[in-house]
């Protein structure tokens, strides 16, 4: 029931192709480094807490941030891999799962997830490759991560088949706003209905089920992975997601395993040579390791949808444990491109203090004046979940306040002047798409202070979607019910 590991040649190809594509998303990020990466104190999103100013500062970032290019470069060239991955495997670990609940820009959503994944993959299958000569490292490595993106994918589809995609309300928004669509402008010229939404958002769901449970299973899991292949190779074209869809399409490769017809076709490769022989007491930790992550993979899944579609907690200690297991391993159940993230998007104006306002936000335009803000994912993710905040934790306005004059005070603003949110509610008018401003955030950099004004009485930020199984939570990296 456990096909062969990875094939060499398909570690080879993963490992080059996950060091230039981590090369990339670091040279992206180069512009924005000073928010992604600083505290607040620093004029960055992180909070500033002991641990944050330790990290988050203008010494340790350049620092961070070299090292890190270092480590990809090491995949790229072959050279120190095991070292190399293990160093990346922590970076990617802190600044992307550890800082989901400590900074506003949540560790970077979906696109940083998928390179942490990958980060550990690559580690596990370098380390079974290199230091054990048995195989058993490689096997259960390959074995386990294949399963555990076949249950993400399965979560993701499931999602969006509960979250108004069967009856189309999802990929159509996204693809016409201006925060996650590439094409928005030819999209909106179709009407709401036109076909092409219809089957879309069938196949959003319908290619992510069937290709998660493909997955699972030694005999399909090869096609398992060549259906998210392709899926991912359209997203990338149409959606606004950084790297994620490159580097997702690059971890399909650990579906070829050893002696396939398909890994006749890569460049020719051999497993690297043993740089040492790891004790049998480690090489046993770590597959006892993994295939304990994989055994208590589905009592963690259970979990979390227990408390998201019941709306109830667990007993008190059981709740604690899944919440303390499952923010270790940044497992969530994948509430990406939904409704209550894409009918909806934020404007960001500057008013001075005689009340007159200017556009700060241009999302996709490359405006060296404000650093390219507004054409990377992670600046859209980081507004986004500020006001997701409303519809998740409606009675917690304090949190709110806090994240969003947070990102205020990162906004350019003339002395006694203000920062504006308009939040703009994308919706379907009959045979076309529009959209209007629903209400208006005016904050107070300085004073840390939010007045809410309301424009359009009809709608409200803090309810979820008719469509949306959205349920008020009670505390960020939670589930359960409030």
């Amino acid at each position: 029931m456990i096909a062969p590991p990875i094939a060499p040649e398909a570690l080879s190809l993963f490992r080059t192709a996950y060091g230039a594509l981590m090369l990339l998303t670091l040279a992206h990020l180069l512009p924005q480094a000073r928010r992604f990466f600083l505290s607040e104190r620093f004029g960055g999103y992180a909070d500033t807490s002991v641990w944050s100013l330790a990290l988050h500062n203008p010494v340790m970032m350049p620092v961070s941030l070299l090292l890190w290019a270092l480590c990809a470069t090491a995949f790229v060239a072959d050279r120190y891999v095991v070292p190399a991955a293990l160093v990346n495997l922590l970076l990617c670990r802190y600044f992307f799962i550890s800082m989901r609940w400590k900074g506003i820009l949540r560790g970077m959503g979906a696109p940083g997830f998928i390179a942490y994944w990958h980060a550990a993959l690559l580690f596990f299958l370098e380390l079974g490759a290199r230091y054990d000569a048995s195989g058993r490292i490689l096997e259960a490595a390959s074995a386990a991560f294949r399963i555990d993106m076949g249950v993400i994918m399965i979560c993701a589809g499931t999602y969006k088949a509960v979250a108004g995609y069967p009856r189309n309300e999802g990929m159509e928004l996204g693809m016409v706003s201006p925060f996650w669509g590439y094409w928005g402008r030819l999209y909106r010229r179709l009407r709401p209905s036109h076909p092409t939404f219809h089957v879309l958002n069938h196949l959003a769901y319908g290619v992510e089920i069937v290709a998660g449970l493909m997955m699972l299973f030694p005999p399909t899991q090869f096609w398992g992975g060549l259906g998210i292949f392709l899926s991912f190779a359209w997203i990338l074209t149409h959606i606004r997601l950084s790297w994620l869809c490159e580097t997702l399409m690059a971890g399909c490769l650990v579906y070829i395993p050893r002696g396939h017809l398909v890994a006749s076709f890569l460049p020719a490769a051999t497993y690297p040579r043993l740089e040492g022989t790891a004790p049998e007491w480690v090489v046993s930790a770590v597959v006892a390791f993994l295939w304990g992550y994989v055994t208590l993979l589905p009592f963690a899944k259970f979990g979390q949808w227990y408390n998201f579609l019941a709306e109830k907690r667990l007993p008190g200690p059981f709740q604690r444990l899944l919440e303390r297991y499952t923010n270790a391993f940044g497992i969530i159940i994948w509430r990406v491109f939904s409704v209550d993230v894409t009918n909806f998007y934020i404007r960001i104006l500057v008013q001075d203090r005689e009340g007159r306002r200017q556009v700060y936000s241009r999302p996709g335009v490359f405006d060296p004046a404000v650093s390219f803000r507004y054409t990377h994912v992670a600046e859209f993710i980081c507004v986004t979940t500020l006001f997701t905040t409303l519809k998740y934790y409606p009675a917690n306005d304090r949190l709110f306040v806090e994240r969003v004059t947070r990102y205020a005070r990162t906004v350019p603003c003339p002395p006694e002047g203000r920062v504006v949110f308009e939040y703009v509610a994308l919706h379907k008018e009959g045979d076309r798409f529009g959209e209007r401003l629903v209400s208006e955030f005016v904050v107070d950099p300085v004073a840390r202070t939010v007045e809410e004004r309301v424009i359009d009485p009809a709608f409200s930020v803090r309810s979820a979607s008719p469509v949306s199984p959205v349920h008020a939570g009670v505390t960020p990296g939670s589930y359960a019910p409030a």
